[in-house]
């Protein structure tokens, strides 16, 4: 984890408009967090489920400073996350000070809009994580809703949208995007400082209308809190649910940890009990839009079979694809029946070299992706 770049005094406004858009003046600009739509966010949910929302959000703005003080235009009554999230990194909490003049924010009040009563709902990416988790849920036979935070990550934000909205209209599973306008600034790795807590809290003010139960993240928290950003580890999460409830969200956030490798071969398996085609559907690319083509080239070449059976946002050579190509081939997804033992041994060869050629991807290859392709 990199070190954090503290401040002495940051301060944070709320817009006059919206009631969930946090402003952060910094460098002579302005660092912004909102939640622009659907309209109407959090309509007749509790006061203080929406001061919780604000809350995460403004922790996601601060995060990669932590400043000693934070003086803000609007009252933060839940201090208790802020305080713990400071705590995990080792620091006394935040002294939280009020500017002179002050905005109390719309309270969104109205009658609660119940939808169909679904018990469980699960934050969808659109990636491979994300679709094997409702896929799962499916071949349970439980209810599911899949929600969609766009923005929240710096890249592939339209593919993601478009993509998790059309594997839940293809799987019947209903379907909820919320759109952020997210230039905080706060990506890459360190994000994870709060972003899942920011997804959860996000997702569940947004299902509250669905009774939901239980909502599904992508799991591996970890127990050592030396080595857990505070976003995973077990132990935030435990506070984090008590305060759902506290709140009057009477539901829990839980990971579901999909593997790495082995989870292709899973998905594979699921189309078959299923019924449906999910591999096909599935945004799984670390490469810009515009670099798809040329990465494609050297493998529509050299691994035909790969390439035609592959979606039209699959490069072929970032890490994603790769574990994506590799749990296909060893997992004998039928669509590479026809595939050639030169196709796999250039697949095999130029992954080993890749790996050489891009030591830094070192921290993002797991043992699982090194052991399949060792076996393969």
């Amino acid at each position: 984890m990199s070190a954090i770049e503290r401040h002495k005094c940051l301060q944070v406004n709320i817009s006059t408009k919206n009631p969930f858009e946090l402003n952060l003046p910094k460098d002579g600009g302005v660092l912004k967090l909102s939640v622009i739509e659907p309209d109407k966010y959090g309509e007749g949910t509790t006061k203080e489920s929406q001061e919780l929302v604000r809350t995460v959000m403004l922790a996601h703005l601060i995060a990669p400073y932590m400043p000693e003080i934070i003086e803000t235009n609007f009252g933060v009554t839940s201090t208790q996350f802020l305080n713990e999230l400071y705590r995990h990194y080792g620091f006394n909490p935040p002294k939280i000070k009020r500017s002179s003049e002050q905005i109390q924010p719309q309270l969104l009040t109205g009658d609660l809009h119940h939808q169909d009563i679904v018990d469980f709902a699960s934050a969808h990416s659109g990636g491979l994580d994300s679709a094997y988790r409702l896929a799962k849920l499916m071949e349970e036979k439980r209810g599911v809703v899949g929600v969609h935070i766009r923005n929240l990550n710096a890249k592939g934000n339209y593919s993601e949208a478009i993509a998790s909205e059309k594997q839940c209209s293809e799987w019947e599973i209903p379907y909820k995007q919320i759109r952020l306008l997210n230039n905080s600034g706060n990506f890459g790795f360190d994000t994870m400082r709060t972003r899942d807590f920011l997804l959860a809290v996000l997702t569940a003010l947004a299902v509250k209308p669905n009774q939901v139960k239980k909502i599904f993240i992508e799991g591996d928290m970890g127990t050592d809190p030396q080595k857990s950003h505070f976003s995973e580890y077990v132990g935030g999460w435990e506070i984090f649910n008590k305060l759902l409830k506290d709140v009057g969200l009477d539901m829990t956030v839980e990971g579901m940890d999909a593997g790495d490798i082995e989870t292709v071969g899973e998905v594979i398996e699921l189309e078959r009990k299923l019924n449906i085609q999910i591999i096909p559907l599935i945004q799984n690319c670390f490469s810009s839009p515009f670099q798809i083509p040329n990465n494609r080239r050297k493998w529509e070449r050299e691994t035909p079979t790969i390439a035609k059976s592959s979606s039209e946002h699959w490069c072929g050579s970032c890490l994603k694809c790769r574990r994506m190509t590799l749990g296909r081939i060893f997992y004998q997804d039928p669509r590479l029946s026809e595939i050639s033992e030169d196709e796999i041994d250039f697949f095999k060869k130029d992954t080993y070299i890749w790996m050489k050629k891009y030591p830094h991807s070192a921290d993002l290859i797991t043992p699982s992706f090194l052991n399949h392709l060792e076996n393969l």
